[in-house]
C-alpha cells in the first residue's frame, strides 16, 4: 500500500487529472445504467463523461489553447515571484540570527517536518484565498480574473483557464506570506531555500487527491459530505463557477473551506443542486468573446486599465475623458 501511494504521488498531475476523471465519469455512469436498467454503451459512457461536443464546443477550445500557450509560458511568468520569495526567506532568517545570534539550530525530525509542512500548507491555503477574494471584490483585478469565470462548459483544463498577470499576482503574495515560515524554519532548523519553500508541495499533491481535484472543473457535483467543512470538495467549487445570484462570490478556498466556513462566504450546496456556468450578467455573444486569445489576453488588460484610471480619476477629482 506505501508502495502504491509513493507512486500517486510522483505520478504526472496529468495522469491523475485524466485518471480520476475519466474514472468518477465512470463510476456515475454505472450507477446510472443500474438505476435505469439500460445496457452498457461505450458510446454512452463518453458522452457521460464529456458532454459537449469537443470538435465545437469553442469554451473548451480556449481553455485547450490557454492550457499549451500556459505550458510554455507560466515558467517565465512565476519566475519572479520564485525569485522574491527566496530573497525574502534569506533576508528573514538573516534578521532572526541577527536577533538571536545564539540560537542554536534544531535537529529536523519526522515530527518537526509534519508541523512545518502543514503550517506552510496552511499560508499557502489562506494566500490562495485572500487573492481570490480580492480578485472577485476589486473591479481592475475582477477583470482579469474574468477570464477564469468566462467558462461556459468545465472540464478539467479549466483549471489553467486565467489571464497571466492573475497569475503572476497571486504568485507574489503566495511567496511574500510563506517566505514567513520559510524563514523561520530555515532559522530554527538551518534549511535551504529549497528546503523550507517545498515543505508544502507534498501536502498539496496530497490534497489534490483529497479533495478530488480534477473534478473541482467538471460536470459531476460530487460532495464530501460532513468533509466539506473542512475541504472544497467539487460539487462546492463548481458553485463558485455558477451566475445563480445565490452562488455570487461563494467557496474561494482552493483545497481548504475552513477559510470560507470562518469569514462568511461558504456555501454548502444541496443534493442535486444546479449551476450555471458562467458571468452574471454577460448576454451570451459578450461571454463569447473571451472565447479568443485577444478576448483572454488582450481585452481583459485593457479594461482593468480603464477601472484603474476611472479609479485614480475619481480619487484625483480628475473629470472627461481622462477618469473613463
Amino acid at each position: 500500500m506505501t508502495d502504491i501511494f509513493k507512486h500517486i504521488i510522483h505520478a504526472p498531475q496529468l495522469i491523475i487529472t485524466w485518471t480520476m476523471f475519466f474514472g468518477f465519469g465512470l463510476v456515475f455512469y454505472v450507477a446510472y445504467i443500474v438505476k435505469n436498467r439500460i445496457q452498457f454503451s461505450i458510446i454512452d459512457l463518453y458522452k457521460h463523461c464529456v458532454p459537449f461536443d469537443v470538435l465545437r464546443e469553442k469554451s473548451f477550445h480556449t481553455d485547450l489553447k490557454i492550457y499549451f500557450i500556459g505550458k510554455l509560458t507560466d515558467g517565465f511568468i512565476v519566475a519572479p515571484a520564485v525569485l522574491l520569495t527566496a530573497l525574502c526567506c534569506e533576508k528573514y532568517s538573516s534578521m532572526l540570527h541577527l536577533a538571536f545570534p545564539a540560537f542554536n539550530t534544531i535537529e529536523f525530525n519526522v515530527f518537526y517536518a509534519g508541523i512545518c509542512t502543514i503550517l506552510m500548507f496552511l499560508v499557502a491555503e489562506f494566500s490562495d484565498y485572500l487573492c481570490h477574494y480580492v480578485e472577485h471584490k476589486v473591479p481592475f483585478l475582477w477583470e482579469l480574473h474574468k477570464v477564469h469565470h468566462s467558462a461556459q462548459m468545465l472540464n478539467p483544463l479549466t483549471s489553467k483557464r486565467g489571464h497571466p498577470v492573475s497569475m503572476a499576482l497571486e504568485a507574489i503574495v503566495r511567496g511574500l506570506l510563506t517566505a514567513i515560515p520559510g524563514g523561520l524554519f530555515m532559522f530554527l532548523f538551518g534549511l535551504s531555500v529549497v528546503e523550507a519553500t517545498s515543505l508544502s508541495w507534498v501536502a498539496s499533491k496530497i490534497f489534490v487527491l483529497l479533495t478530488l481535484d480534477p473534478l473541482k472543473h467538471s460536470h459531476l457535483p460530487i460532495s464530501l459530505g460532513i468533509f466539506d467543512k473542512i475541504l472544497i470538495s467539487p460539487h462546492m467549487h463548481q458553485i463558485h463557477h455558477s451566475k445563480v445570484q445565490d452562488h455570487w462570490d461563494k467557496n474561494f478556498g482552493t483545497n481548504l473551506s475552513i477559510f470560507d466556513w470562518a469569514l462568511g462566504t461558504a456555501y454548502k450546496p444541496s443534493r442535486g443542486e444546479i449551476s450555471v456556468f458562467g458571468i452574471a450578467g454577460l448576454k451570451d455573444e459578450t461571454l463569447m468573446k473571451y472565447n479568443s486569445l485577444y478576448g483572454s489576453y488582450v481585452d481583459p488588460v485593457m479594461k482593468s486599465y480603464k477601472k484603474i484610471r476611472k479609479f485614480l480619476g475619481g480619487k484625483l477629482g480628475l473629470t472627461g475623458r481622462s477618469a473613463s
